[in-house]
């Protein structure tokens, strides 16, 4: 696509359109604010000059050489941007909600979004015709706070030099939509939300991303905040409004440090550049699975639940790191173990098991066997056996894996019953108080770890005992197996009750 030539100046100038080669060819839009951007400035044009048709940028009265940059542009147009009240987070988001108008008419498609904020698709101009077919309007980015040990200064596009980054929800930012059929944008502090109104439709998944390249080197996040300070106003203080940039050197290095923790390879850049925009959103992908049940992880993680948070989300950012299980037959650690191609990528491993290896005939763990359960109950290739098992198993009618015999039905003799756990301790664990010297749930779970080995009768278990039936019956309880670990074992259940025949 040819570069094209603007003038820089006023709003005047926004009626002088570009030779296109393809008549339906998108025309783009851009509208950023700017103050001492000088470091950022040429990795943001290596990143959009080949999208972009108009830039419109807003300067705060930069000093450290950014308007040279801008003014040495060729499709920069420069207007300054002041802060005429208590609040620039404020007159932020009323620039935002307001300026992006001027485009109507004149551009098919405007892009809002900050210097360190990179819209990425292998072909997005492509993407927004398919959208502009299909009556799409407005498209939230997939949000990734990137990160690497320094600042980048060579002059390979950000998005292959740095390709690792830590899942932001905070970042599924409103950034590319039609002028022409939004009304207003209504857009949040720092447009981390927005309720847009008008004619808004949005795509059926995302399938694109956002990139905050803000944590490159701990140097540049400590002195990117620093001045990023100066600019707060009262007002912005009093709502707590980029409070982060008011944190302390030490805060800043933490939180560096922590997002490098959690960083992994961004899905389509870098190592999985071959992955496909359609599988980007990964919540997406395991919501429609019905892998992980909401009501269940929350039950099972009320500290997931006190916090707050939507457990999709949660368990996607940060409930497979910790080992925490979408649903009580899959076991994240234990299936990166089994299957270390999994984990070669640093994805999900719900994700891989999702889109691959379910299909290969992977084990979710060692108490749930696809291919066994496929044959089994005739399930078609496109049904996922795990699913199916984990919606129909209340009524008590199937099983996870083979049938147990009779040998594997008995526990071993040398298993101790919770009376001989008690005995040994010499306390019960669950009579403890917060106050005692060790938590009294952390033994529970110590213990419940070794009961995952062993083996429940489903039907049995259901048949005899009425309370766990009508629990399953009613959707409470997810499984017998479930209960065993979390309550039978521990009331002196037998997971494999001989006094009920299996007719």
């Amino acid at each position: 696509m040819p570069s094209g030539a603007f003038r820089r100046g006023s709003f005047a100038d926004v009626g002088v359109l570009c030779f296109r080669e393809m008549p339906d060819d998108p025309r783009i839009d851009l509208y950023c604010l700017c103050w001492n951007d000088a470091r950022m400035l040429p990795h943001f044009f290596r990143h959009y000059d080949a999208l972009v048709d108009r830039f419109f940028v807003f300067d705060n009265g930069s000093t450290d050489g950014s308007l040279d940059i801008l003014e040495a542009h060729p499709r920069v147009t420069v207007r300054h941007f002041d802060v005429p009240g208590d609040s620039f987070v404020a007159e932020e988001r009323r620039l935002s909600d307001t300026v992006w108008r001027k485009s109507r008419g004149l551009a098919d498609w405007v892009i809002v979004v900050d210097i360190d904020e990179f819209v990425f698709h292998p072909d997005l101009r492509t993407y927004l015709n398919e959208c502009a077919g299909t009556g799409v309007t407005a498209l939230r980015g997939i949000g990734y706070e990137m990160v690497s040990e320094t600042f980048p200064t060579g002059e390979a596009p950000l998005t292959e030099t740095v390709t690792f980054g830590a899942r932001s929800a905070g970042h599924d930012k409103l950034c590319i939509f039609d002028p022409k059929a939004l009304v207003d944008t209504r857009f949040g502090p720092g447009r981390h939300k927005a309720d847009p109104v008008g004619r808004v439709v949005w795509p059926e998944r995302p399938e694109m991303l956002l990139l905050h390249y803000k944590q490159l080197g701990v140097d540049y996040a400590v002195e990117r905040s620093a001045e990023l300070r100066l600019g707060l106003r009262p007002g912005d203080v009093e709502q707590s409004w980029g409070r982060q940039y008011l944190w302390s050197a030490e805060q800043i290095r933490e939180r560096w440090e922590k997002i490098k923790a959690d960083a992994a390879p961004v899905p389509g850049l870098g190592d999985l550049a071959g992955v496909p925009p359609a599988e980007y959103d990964e919540e997406h992908a395991i919501a429609a699975s019905g892998l992980l049940d909401p009501t269940w992880y929350l039950a099972t993680y009320p500290d997931v639940a006190a916090a707050g948070a939507e457990a999709v989300s949660h368990f996607c950012i940060h409930g497979w790191r910790e080992d925490r299980r979408p649903n009580d037959l899959f076991h994240p650690a234990w299936y990166l173990l089994t299957y270390p191609e999994a984990g070669e990528s640093g994805r999900n491993p719900l994700l891989h098991y999702v889109l691959q290896g379910e299909r290969m005939g992977a084990k979710p763990s060692p108490e749930f066997d696809p291919a066994w359960y496929r044959r089994k109950y005739g399930l078609s290739p496109e049904q996922s056996p795990l699913r199916h098992y984990l919606t129909h198993r209340a009524g008590g009618r199937v099983r996870p894996r083979r049938e147990f015999t009779p040998e594997e039905l008995k526990m071993n003799p040398e298993f101790p019953s919770y009376a001989e756990v008690e005995s040994t301790l010499g306390f019960d664990p669950r009579a403890l108080d917060d106050a005692a010297p060790v938590e009294p749930a952390r033994l529970i779970e110590l213990v419940q770890l070794f009961l995952r080995s062993v083996p429940v009768d489903e039907v049995r278990y259901r048949r005899a005992y009425a309370d766990v039936a009508e629990a399953l019956d009613d959707g409470s309880l997810p499984s017998a197996r479930q209960h065993f670990i979390e309550y039978g074992y521990f009331e002196g259940r037998s997971p494999t009750p001989s006094e009920v025949s299996d007719t």
